[in-house]
């Protein structure tokens, strides 16, 4: 252990002699030397971890730029779902389904695939069979997989490299989202923006540029200016497109990044604009556009809300051990018919009741752990990724049903940022215990060698 902390004294140095913005303490996840595949050498392994690298950056990515989600599924099906299962049949460790990380990943989509055996379909309006749920309760492990085998290889890098990945394919969708609406007449009425993704939906597209607001504090700490340019212009175009949107939790979430970059900057000048900007411009922008303030606006949306969560809490309270099953679809009547609560907790309550809400905590407890002292807390990663998965649950918290689903929205905000934090942790405790490595490095009795990632 001391030679581990002399090593890390030593890389801390170095970094900070590269004039790096911000150190990444909590940041200490590299690709190991051991041997995970029965032909670790094989050409046929490399290219599947490559398949699958490419499948998580298209299944993150392109939420941003595919106008349909069945595009980014049929990615998945044909790029990350197959390498992951050919390199789980070439692996030789299986050790990590033992963990409790893994367990409380899967305790959710279990919790929900299960519920299914004494759901009533005289209550549902549209029925699945139960082979649906726990076709994805397989999807969600193998992603779940995926990002493990991803980490084994390439360590932190690739949490960055995907960081970077939506900075960039963020500035794209957001300037063609802006010309879209500006071709459209919107800069004359000012409607609430879209998107050119997700079928345009305001809501879900609005929270993907507040994750891309947060993502781009991340390259305002890289050494490139290439890559401080970039960020600040997304940084600027995902505020413009969540003003447009006006749509709440993006507009904490756009607060929150522009109070970020304002702390990472070393110039007093851009911290005196970023303040200007997130204390006056914005608001008195959003007041003269909407004529009212951020926040206050569509004060209507609140109280549906509460009405909508109160008729689900009800209908909780009819079961609430294991709640009434879960199917594919239960309509709200409530004025109108709405096809879920809006809040995925209510949802996973009234299917499956306080079994399912235990689960939940579960999750929730478990990827809070990851983030136990301040040097990971406020570093970029893991950092980065518990703040991801915080906005994200509270944006289920006010948008989603829950969350058994084909990769969608719901695996961006929920999924993703778990599975990295849950996987990241379980790798991070074997670096430091000789059970965690192989049996060959046990026996040799020597602690795993850093490799340079490509």
């Amino acid at each position: 252990m001391d030679s581990f902390n002399e090593l890390y004294s030593t890389t801390a140095k170095q970094l900070s002699t590269k004039n790096l913005i911000m150190p990444e303490p909590g940041s200490n996840l590299s690709p190991q030397t051991p041997v995970y595949y029965r032909q670790q050498d094989s050409k046929w392994i490399t290219i599947l971890l490559r398949i699958t690298y490419l499948g998580l950056f298209l299944l993150v990515c392109g939420l941003y730029l595919s106008p349909k989600v069945s595009g980014v599924q049929t990615s998945f099906y044909l790029t990350l779902l197959p390498a992951t299962l050919l390199l789980l049949l070439s692996k030789k460790n299986f050790q990590f389904i033992f963990s409790w990380q893994f367990s409380a990943f899967c305790s959710l989509p279990l919790v929900l695939a299960l519920s299914t055996l004494w759901a009533n379909s005289d209550n549902a309006d549209v029925m699945r069979e139960a082979t649906y749920y726990w076709k994805l309760v397989l999807y969600l492990v193998i992603f779940y997989c995926a990002v493990l085998l991803l980490l084994e290889q390439y360590g932190d890098k690739i949490l960055e490299n995907l960081l970077l990945a939506i900075i960039l394919v963020g500035v794209v969708s957001g300037v063609a989202s802006l010309i879209t609406y500006g071709i459209e007449g919107g800069f004359q009425r000012f409607y609430r923006i879209g998107g050119i993704s997700l079928e345009g939906n305001i809501d879900k597209t609005g929270m993907l540029f507040g994750f891309h607001a947060l993502f781009c504090c991340y390259g305002l700490s890289r050494p490139s200016q290439l890559w401080h340019w970039l960020s600040w212009a997304g940084l600027a175009i995902s505020c413009i497109y969540i003003l447009l949107s006006q749509t709440k939790v993006p507009i904490v979430m756009a607060g929150f990044a522009v109070l970020v970059s304002a702390f990472i900057t070393t110039s007093r000048l851009l911290k005196i604009i970023v303040a200007l900007t997130l204390f006056i411009i914005l608001p008195l922008s959003y007041f003269f556009m909407f004529g009212d303030l951020p926040l206050v606006h569509r004060g209507n949306a609140y109280s549906i809300r509460m009405e909508l969560w109160d008729k689900v809490f009800d209908e909780f309270m009819l079961s609430p051990a294991i709640g009434s099953g879960l199917v594919h679809k239960k309509f709200i009547e409530l004025g109108q018919v709405l096809p879920h609560p809006h809040n995925y907790l209510l949802d996973v309550a009234r299917f499956t009741g306080l079994l399912g809400i235990a689960a939940c905590a579960w999750q929730g407890l478990g990827a809070l752990s990851t983030v136990t002292t301040k040097e990971k807390l406020f570093s970029w990663i893991p950092g980065l990724y518990v703040a991801w998965l915080l906005f994200g649950t509270l944006a289920m918290l006010i948008y989603a049903q829950q969350p058994l689903v084909k990769p969608n929205y719901i695996w961006f905000f929920y999924w993703v940022p778990l599975a990295v934090l849950l996987a990241r942790s379980y790798l991070e405790k074997c670096r430091f215990k000789p059970s965690g490595f192989t049996s060959q490095q046990a026996h040799q009795n020597k602690p795993p060698q850093n490799i340079e990632s490509s």
